[in-house]
């Protein structure tokens, strides 16, 4: 992995959790480590292969000046997330913020945090068996990858199911998308709950038909396990429906369970 890094930017801010902080201000002092897997300007000597120093510099200047945050914590956060938005070719970045005249008693140099910002590949199961399921399908992936926070790299085929569970409705046609991404997994988990709300996905029968799914089923370098959000997904491996597409897009080379209701449906080109 290649690195650029722009160190100590002094910039005069208001971050801070006490009043004094916001008011008065105080000197910040950025450091930017930015990770690329390719620098083609390092080849070319073409400038638009690689970062803009000065931008990224004033990227960090002026969340500094602007913002009047409590935690220093999260204006590296918001730093990270600028600068990783900014250019495509940045894997990751990694945002330190210096405080030498935090209100602490004693003797010290400087308080100081560092955050890393990081784009991840994620897998996303989607399915639907209510009105124009193909359709409704396109909007939604089309919804998902119109988010700037979101690089669509994988679209797997439909496939056609029977009900799992209840089983007094329509078949569902499903698949699965590889994404990458530089969104939490709880922030792209509120991401698709927000487009299956929109679509109008409504929840009343456990299992029951619905417009649209949307699982996060996988995220490189996540495993979790919360009342909100499970990685990986807990029943993925138990569902060809889920599996099958999944080994399509090449994230899964795994034994597919013996299961005749998952049918191929058909290409799924859901952008054009």
């Amino acid at each position: 992995m290649n690195r650029i890094s722009l160190k100590n930017i002094k910039a005069f801010g208001y971050t801070g959790c006490l009043r004094e902080e916001k008011e008065n201000g105080q000197y910040f002092y950025v450091s930017v480590d930015m990770f690329l897997k390719d620098i083609p300007g390092a080849v070319s000597d073409d400038l638009t292969g690689t970062v803009d120093y000065s931008k990224v510099y004033k990227i960090a200047e002026d969340e500094v000046k602007t913002n009047r945050f409590d935690l220093i914590e999260h204006l590296a956060f918001v730093i990270g997330r600028k600068i990783i938005e900014a250019y495509d070719l940045i894997d990751s970045v990694s945002v330190t913020v210096s405080k030498p005249d935090a209100p602490i008693e004693g003797e010290f140099d400087t308080a100081e945090v560092m955050i890393t910002v990081r784009r991840r590949e994620a897998v996303i199961g989607f399915g639907g068996n209510m009105g124009d399921r193909e359709e409704i399908l396109k909007s939604a992936v089309k919804m998902i990858s119109d988010d700037p926070a979101v690089e669509l790299i994988k679209c797997s085929s439909l496939y056609e199911t029977e009900p799992v569970g209840y089983e007094d409705q329509d078949d569902f046609l499903n698949g699965c998308l590889l994404i990458r991404t530089y969104l939490t997994p709880v922030e792209l988990l509120h991401k698709l709950q927000a487009i299956e709300n929109e679509l109008h996905r409504v929840r009343t029968i456990k299992n029951g038909p619905r417009t649209v799914d949307l699982d996060l089923l996988l995220m490189t370098g996540v495993r979790l396990d919360t009342e909100e959000l499970t990685i990986p997904h807990p029943r993925m491996y138990e569902r060809a429906f889920v599996l099958v597409p999944l080994k399509e897009i090449g994230m899964y080379n795994g034994r597919i369970p013996d299961d005749k209701q998952v049918r191929y449906y058909g290409p799924f080109k859901p952008l054009n």
